[in-house]
């Protein structure tokens, strides 16, 4: 007869054994794919800007190139130009938008595989095409940054920073042409002042701060800093290198990382890649003036990966994943669930730095590197 402890300890054998992860993650990701299908057959679709989208694209197909004189139900028109093509083919595969059961492109995604095999300026042309559909994107830029120094140096991450903004250039050609200011002011406009009644993260502190100025420049400044923190302390430590050899050098008009680039190249693992990424995608959300539900789709996806990173008991990474999953799906917002939502967030960034610290990487000396006093 089986015990209660022979059982316990059967379960936690089966919880912790990573010999077992061949058998479990097909089930569960069948069980994930079979849980979606039960969700978009039974759950009633919530509509979050999909005909204010199809409303735009239908005066993009009659003619219509200037962005300022684009909108629909729920406002003008804010997203860059790949956005408008991508909707315009689901505007033509969907029955001009009443056919709405349709997977997303995940762009973000793609890039950071093509990143982590190395495939630079694959990844970069991907990355484009998200930057163009949505300019949050611009969140991982200085993550690709660094990625970029480390892998290849300065001057081949700026060809790649070129390829960037050649094809946000082509994208924008038939918008530009029209009215190029308003298209980029349109669709990269940087002081947008969001409505209060859509905040998702910041309902709590009431409406007259989250408007004011004040509390735009502490996040900006707050989101610069910490970035500087992860920077310095934590992405910049896989070169080996102090970071004022590396200024000194930039200065000089030389590669920071001089001959020694094929050895810190190395350091820079598939691991290494996701994890700045994403740490740089979640820090500039936890920064972010004002969330939107659909911007959980940023987010969703990198929060387990990144708690594991953190190095927490794994019961606390359940809970403050339940405790984001319970928030997101708050409608409205309520003071309570966008405390939550900030959070978690908060305890995810604290978290990764945090677990990230635990990895060391030796120093390269200067007599073996080059000749930087």
């Amino acid at each position: 007869m089986v015990t209660i402890a022979q059982l316990y300890g059967r379960a936690i054998d089966l919880a912790t054994n990573p010999a077992h992860s061949r058998w479990q993650s097909p089930i569960l990701l069948l069980f994930d794919a079979l849980l979606c299908l039960v969700i978009i057959w039974k759950v009633p679709y919530t509509e979050i800007d999909w005909e204010a989208y199809m409303q735009q694209v239908a005066q993009f197909l009659s003619g219509e190139h200037d962005y300022v004189k684009i909108a629909g139900g729920t406002g003008p028109l804010v997203y860059p130009a790949v956005h408008v093509y991508i909707y315009s083919g689901l505007y033509w595969l969907t029955d001009e938008g009443r056919d709405i059961k349709l997977a997303q492109v995940l762009f973000l995604w793609m890039a950071i595989y093509a990143y982590q095999r190395r495939a630079y300026t694959t990844g970069t042309i991907i990355y484009s095409l998200g930057l163009g559909v949505k300019m949050s994107l611009l969140l991982v830029l200085p993550a690709l940054g660094i990625v970029f120094l480390l892998t290849n140096g300065v001057w081949t991450g700026l060809q790649q920073a070129t390829i960037m903004a050649q094809l946000q250039v082509l994208f924008s050609t038939p918008f530009a042409l029209e009215n190029v200011r308003g298209y980029y002011g349109r669709a990269f406009e940087f002081s947008r002042v969001f409505l209060f009644k859509w905040t998702v993260n910041w309902r709590f502190i009431g409406e007259e701060v989250f408007l004011s100025k004040g509390f735009s420049t502490a996040l900006l400044l707050g989101h610069i800093n910490v970035l500087a923190i992860f920077a310095v302390t934590r992405w910049l430590k896989t070169a080996g290198r102090p970071i004022e050899t590396m200024i000194t050098r930039v200065l000089r008009l030389q590669e920071p990382l001089g001959n020694v680039q094929d050895l810190v190249s190395r350091r820079v693992t598939p691991q290494y890649v996701l994890t700045t990424i994403l740490t740089s995608n979640v820090i500039g959300i936890l920064f972010a003036r004002s969330l939107h539900y659909q911007f959980y789709a940023y987010l969703a996806w990198s929060t387990p990966f990144l708690l594991w990173r953190s190095g927490m008991h794994p019961v606390l990474q359940y809970a403050l994943w339940a405790a984001q999953e319970w928030a997101w799906n708050v409608y409205p917002s309520t003071d309570l669930s966008s405390k939550v939502v900030v959070g978690v967030l908060a305890l995810t960034v604290a978290g990764v730095w945090w677990g990230t610290g635990r990895e060391e990487y030796a120093e390269i000396q200067p007599e073996v590197c080059d000749d930087v006093k």
